[in-house]
């Protein structure tokens, strides 16, 4: 997804975090309690339905938009990467830009579930108040014979839903990580190039450098 270092830990702790949450408890929950119950449901998910993910790798992609997209702010999460290029953008190339972008980090999903073999995860004090709309979810993926992964989830509260729209992993931000490499393409080649590299990935399956 941004390179090596980045892709199992990263995607596979978006998607745990991605569960489905349902009916208006769901609304009300605070943004830790979202997090650790979303993660218990899709490792569950994960480990009883494997097989079926193994000889059908088509229903990860199914299975990761179901659980996803309803919990995470791509649109803010855009924004944020393309920066000052988002508000000189036209509406079309927003448009085009946010529906690619979403699809690069959900084909990164997929690669991390195709290739997931189960973490314990330990959560830590939550950093900030709720109360000031804005948190950030502390947690560790313990990893057998090596140092945990340090994972930060950064949610803001809208419509009266916590939403993630930024993670970090041992310090290095996903949204910060993206704004810089996609600065310094689109002052060389601009934002049609750079969208239209990203909507050819999509097509082709071809690793993004």
């Amino acid at each position: 997804m941004i390179g090596s270092c980045w892709r199992g830990p990263l995607t596979g702790a978006l998607l745990m975090l991605a569960g489905s949450l349902a009916g208006a408890a769901a609304a009300t929950q605070g943004p830790q309690q979202r997090v650790i119950e979303a993660t218990g449901r899709v490792l569950a998910a994960l480990e009883h339905q494997a097989p079926q993910f193994e000889q059908t790798p088509a229903r990860i992609d199914a299975r990761i938009r179901e659980i996803v997209q309803p919990h995470f702010d791509f649109v803010r999460m855009a924004g944020w990467v393309l920066g000052k290029h988002w508000h000189n953008a036209t509406p079309e190339q927003q448009l085009r830009f946010g529906h690619a972008f979403r699809q690069v980090l959900l084909s990164s999903y997929a690669a991390t579930l195709r290739a997931y073999r189960g973490q314990g995860i330990e959560y830590l004090p939550l950093r900030a108040d709720p109360a000031g709309g804005e948190v950030t979810v502390r947690s560790r993926t313990l990893q057998p014979g090596r140092a945990p992964v340090v994972l930060n989830y950064t949610l803001w509260e809208r419509d009266g839903r916590w939403r993630v729209y930024d993670i970090s992993v041992d310090g290095i931000s996903l949204v910060a990580n993206y704004r810089t490499r996609f600065a310094g393409e689109i002052k060389a080649h601009g934002l049609d190039a750079l969208i239209m590299r990203l909507e050819q990935h999509n097509r082709t399956g071809e690793p993004l450098q």
